[in-house]
């Protein structure tokens, strides 16, 4: 049973797993950035949605730059440009107060501008308020203080409950928090992405914020030793998007380790390393939270990785260092999850100018 529980410490309550919606959102015709089919029509997502919240999940991620080719080379004007989030406007209709909402402004370089796309992001997906809106990155070149005061707003318009970031630094968190209370932030986290235990999660721990876990299995590598990088399209995000975790050597390895584990505890391989992100967050993060988001735009896949939920209250600390071993820590560090522009946009490099040096140039 998927329980509903407080998210950080401002008084968020959302199920301990939620729904990632990049999949029905950045879409080549059917397929998704790795490659699978799915139904992404406003009837398929209106029923992926459904079916998820009959399993008890009810947390719904997505954001605005997750949209389809089309929107992405011409514009989201163009007749044939869609979104997750207009996708998704079905289906919330049809479950009216059953569900929380998360979604996230990338262009965050005005106080204007992150207001704006409140706005738009209310619009495309029919509803009257965001219960959670984050900072999808840090813009180098404005300070989280200012932005903060843009959430403030939004909070006292009534369009938005609860502010979270993605991918900050552990002083843009602190400098954030001090002006606008940080519900949570959302960060990589698998066994194959450990670097945020290191700061990160301290610092989450103390101020009281939950933590929202994407690509909790290693974006899908640990759910499915089939998988080859050899044989991945070039269009694949884990080939073009400059994954170097998954064309690590050995990395097969590792993941053929843990199946066999979770196979001897009769359940699947997503099942085990998903429910591990559950315990290693609740263990670590001391009452403030955490709900890993997998993704999946298929409604079969959601609800057997439901299941991971139950299983995690299971495990004991034993088998915690069972999985552990089979996926060493050290086997992945050090390695960029992101290449390109975005490789440069991560919590590790992550430089926000201080209100004092803004305040000098725009004198």
């Amino acid at each position: 049973m998927i329980k509903q529980l407080p998210l950080g410490s401002q008084g968020f309550v959302t199920s301990e797993q939620g729904l990632g919606m990049m999949s029905i959102g950045i879409t080549m015709g059917n397929r998704d950035l790795y490659g699978k089919k799915n139904n992404v029509s406003k009837k398929g997502v209106a029923e992926l949605i459904s079916r998820s919240i009959a399993a008890g999940i009810t947390h719904f991620d997505t954001a605005q730059i997750y949209t389809n080719l089309s929107g992405m080379m011409i514009g989201s004007w163009f007749p044939l440009a869609n979104s997750s989030e207009k996708r998704m406007k079905l289906g919330l209709s049809e479950n009216v107060g059953k569900w929380q909402v998360a979604t996230k402004v990338m262009n965050s370089g005005s106080k204007q501008s992150v207001k704006n796309a409140c706005y738009r992001s209310l619009r495309d997906m029919g509803i009257n308020c965001i219960d959670l809106y984050y900072l999808h990155r840090i813009d180098p070149k404005t300070p989280i203080e200012v932005i903060m005061e843009a959430m403030l707003e939004l909070i006292d318009e009534g369009k938005i409950k609860y502010v979270g970031l993605s991918e900050a630094s552990p002083s843009t968190i602190r400098r954030a928090h001090s002006v606008c209370p940080i519900t949570c932030v959302q960060m990589e986290w698998s066994l194959y992405s450990r670097e945020l235990e290191d700061e990160i999660v301290p610092l989450c721990a103390e101020l009281g914020i939950g933590i929202v876990a994407y690509s909790p299995m290693g974006r899908g590598l640990l759910a499915d030793t089939s998988l080859q990088f050899d044989n991945l399209s070039r269009m694949d995000f884990r080939k073009m998007g400059g994954v170097e975790y998954a064309s690590k050597e050995g990395e097969r390895d590792l993941a053929r380790g843990l199946e066999k584990l979770a196979e001897n505890k009769g359940v699947p391989l997503s099942v085990l390393s998903l429910a591990w992100v559950h315990k290693k967050g609740r263990d670590s993060l001391n009452g403030a939270g955490v709900v890993p988001i997998p993704g999946t735009g298929n409604p079969n896949h959601m609800e057997q990785n439901s299941t991971a939920v139950e299983l995690s209250y299971k495990l004991t600390d034993k088998d915690m260092r069972e999985i552990e071993k089979c996926v060493p820590r050290e086997s992945m560090a050090g390695l960029s999850r992101y290449g390109g522009a975005l490789g440069e946009r991560v919590f590790t490099l992550e430089e926000n100018i201080t209100l004092q040096e803004w305040d000098k140039r725009n004198q």
